[in-house]
């Protein structure tokens, strides 16, 4: 008979020892004091423990909440063919009369365009020739966009290393995004809202420049007087930068007028003279409304920050913006202000470029992206770089541009700034470039990051941003605990007073199911959270309700007068039909919620559905094996039941 039961044995030994291996780095992870951690995080060794723990979710562990919203207006602008005033205006109204939760855009944009007559074929006509085809289209366009969104965060969020995060849809065009344990909330906001639109474009030549800007200057006389730059150049001042401190002299602000420069001198053409001051900073705004703001900046032109603002504001008139559109030019800010060599004063500066309007080339063809420091002997040696590697067509493509404009300068521009604006010295025919210009490590990681991921079809603004704080999840951990303690002494014991020695065997196996919950988590890498602790309650008392069915059966059997044995053996026959039945349907349940629920309800289906599996398991085979064990002695006459 003890033969009979070593497979038993086997079975219930190996799972044993491989529940302990599972929670053991869990056990270990928590007996660890931070500076443990931190120093295991330096070597790289803690990811590998972390990847093995019970993860635990937002509401156990603190983090950040956030609901994002897709900017469909602006994609809508992106899908159109061609872009004017007048589709722009019924963009913006759309936008304007849609900002309520329970007002859908595509319906007030359908009103719009009847209400003033607009030929959306003239805009969309790629999605077809009446106006219910177009509607039909753009929407189901914007339908994926927000698919590709979602799938696009869940991807950066994996790689940013967030264990288990929770991206979900909620409604048309908005995200759930729950990040338990993150620290760097400013960094995961700017991951999550980047674009990273990635483009290639030829910067103008100084010819092409110094006529544009001339041209934009005679614009700008006849549209904007001295009061409107006054006003613009002040309304930065007070709105982007801090005031003037008082300790700034006179030579200091003298020396700002004097930066401004004509259009021949912002190219070297024309030595300037420090000494003429006859003109003031009125004077030169006056004859030249937008060079008057400009300076020369290390061999660019060079915009200084606090009239990053005017600049802006100028180019984004109408008439401007068309001058520019009929020359297929476009003038970008770099990504971020440096200081002017050899200036006295810390005044910051941005780089100005004119750039073809049409790309040469997008991040689409982006096959990799990878962070790392610069190398010797590279102009960037020990500065943060993302060195990209191109799939073949961009590979052609990048061999072609560069082959075709030797000499020229290219600029890199992500999410419309300009990074890095370098002379192309040879043919590049490999599809390989690095972007330069990062502040730090974990911005070139980041930016790498996005670029592997995607850009985003359309831009997401945070409409709602909550942080969790830690103490909060340690006060649900420590409640939830205390519940799951306390429900299962009250079990234990119930079990004890009631079905005696039989009544340590149920104990026995609802330990073993816990425990086991706990290593199927822990193997999956899934999150606990407080839904989910609400489960393992919920299984506790569903395992030991198998054992009482279990167990009453028996009693039934033994009086009816039968032995032990064959009591048992006749318990566990008649009580298993009845088991199944119940765990199944629950099972069922189980699937469907984890299935059609959310991120709580989710990790609440996963603890249930394994939570009842293994009760079937801990109280059916493991309870009988050890019975089995019991009457196999000889002299057994009663059972302790």
């Amino acid at each position: 008979m003890q033969g009979n039961l070593t497979p038993r044995y086997l079975i219930v030994g190996v799972i044993l020892i491989w529940a302990i291996w599972a929670l053991l780095p869990t056990w270990e992870y928590q007996q660890m004091s931070e500076e443990e951690k931190e120093s295991l995080r330096t070597s790289g060794d803690l990811e590998k423990i972390e990847s093995r723990i019970i993860r635990q979710g937002l509401d156990l562990k603190g983090g950040m909440y956030i609901v994002l919203e897709a900017d469909i207006p602006t994609l809508m602008g992106n899908l159109a063919d061609m872009r004017d005033g007048r589709l722009d205006n019924v963009l913006q109204t759309a936008q304007e009369k849609s900002t309520a939760p329970d007002v859908d855009f595509f319906t007030v944009f359908e009103q719009e365009v009847n209400t003033h007559g607009l030929k959306l074929a003239r805009y969309y006509h790629q999605y077809g020739a009446s106006q219910e085809e177009i509607m039909a289209g753009v929407m189901e366009e914007a339908d994926d966009a927000i698919n590709r969104v979602l799938e696009i965060l869940q991807n950066r969020v994996d790689q940013f290393g967030v264990a288990e995060p929770t991206i979900q849809k909620q409604g048309k065009h908005r995200i759930v995004v729950e990040l338990a344990g993150i620290q760097d909330s400013d960094r995961a906001r700017a991951l999550l809202q980047s674009t990273a639109l990635l483009e290639f474009y030829l910067v103008k030549n100084v010819g092409a420049t110094n006529e544009m800007l001339a041209q934009l200057d005679e614009i700008l006389r006849g549209t904007t007087d001295e009061e409107e730059l006054i006003e613009l150049t002040q309304g930065e001042k007070t709105k982007d930068i801090p005031e003037q401190k008082d300790s700034e002299t006179a030579d200091e602000k003298e020396d700002d007028d004097e930066g401004s420069k004509t259009v021949s001198e912002l190219f070297g053409e024309k030595d300037s003279d420090p000494a003429d001051t006859s003109k003031t900073a009125a004077d030169i705004f006056a004859d030249n409304p937008l060079t008057g703001l400009l300076t020369a900046f290390s061999g660019d032109m060079g915009i200084q920050e606090k009239n990053a603002y005017a600049v802006r504001k100028l180019l984004e008139k109408p008439e401007v913006q068309s001058k520019l559109n009929n020359a297929n030019g476009q003038f970008l800010f770099s990504h971020e202000p440096d200081l002017l060599q050899g200036s006295t004063t810390q005044e910051k500066y941005y780089r100005f470029y004119y750039l073809e309007k049409t790309p040469e080339l997008t991040g689409g063809v982006v096959e990799e992206a990878r962070a790392d420091l610069g190398t010797l002997g590279s102009g960037s040696a020990g500065q943060p770089v993302v060195s990209l590697t191109m799939n073949s067509d961009g590979s052609r493509t990048w061999s072609r541009v560069t082959g075709a404009n030797v000499g020229e300068r290219i600029s890199i521009v992500l999410d419309k700034k300009v990074h890095m604006a370098p002379s192309i010295r040879e043919k590049i025919p490999s599809g390989r470039t690095q972007i330069e210009g990062f502040n730090s490590i974990n911005e070139a990681k980041d930016i790498a990051i996005i670029l592997r991921a995607g850009a985003l079809p359309a831009p997401v603004n945070i409409i709602e941003e909550r942080i969790v704080g830690p103490s909060l999840g340690a006060d649900s951990i420590a409640q939830g605990t205390n519940a799951v303690i306390i429900g299962l002494v009250l079990v234990l014991v119930f079990m004890l007073v009631y079905y005696k020695a039989s009544g340590s065997i149920a104990d026995f196996a609802l330990i073993w199911n816990i425990l086991l919950v706990l290593a199927i988590l822990a193997s999956l890498e899934a999150t606990l959270t407080l839904p989910g602790i609400a489960g393992l309650i919920l299984t506790v008392g569903m395992s030991i309700d198998s054992n009482v069915i279990i167990f009453e059966r028996i009693r039934e059997e033994l009086r009816k007068g039968k032995t032990p044995k064959a009591a048992i053996q006749a318990g566990y026959d008649r009580a298993l039909t009845t088991i199944v039945d119940a765990n199944v349907t629950t099972v069922i349940a189980a699937l469907v919620l984890y299935q059609f629920g959310t991120g709580p309800i989710k990790g609440f289906a996963t603890v249930l559905f394994w939570g009842i599996l293994i009760s079937m398991f801990t109280a059916v085979y493991v309870t009988r094996t050890i019975f089995n064990s019991i009457t196999s002695r000889k002299g057994i006459t009663s059972l302790s039941i």
